[in-house]
């Protein structure tokens, strides 16, 4: 299996990510709620297999970050910390 794992660790109420699905034409690239932890893959996973842009909301004030990622032959778990922070990366 390839694509992201995605993660909140900002405390930002009601944050949202976008994940571009150039990769992988089924997926959707609408804007989906961000879990707080990988426990439930359902919530967290975003299958794709390549380059991909991934974007993080906030829907209060509308502020936005994002990072072109590459998901190829690999699952990448992505950790977002906050709007003036880097992401966390790890591949499994």
């Amino acid at each position: 299996m390839t694509g992201f794992n995605i993660q909140d660790r900002s405390n930002t109420n009601g944050l949202q990510v976008f994940v571009s699905k150039y990769s992988h034409n089924d997926g959707s690239d609408n804007w989906f709620p961000v879990a707080p932890n990988f426990d439930d893959p359902s919530a967290s996973h975003w299958y794709r297999k390549g380059w991909e842009v991934i974007v993080f909301r906030d829907p209060a004030t509308g502020t936005r970050r994002g990072w072109y990622l590459n998901c190829a032959d690999q699952i990448v778990n992505v950790t977002f910390f906050g709007f003036h922070q880097d992401i966390g990366l790890t591949r499994a």
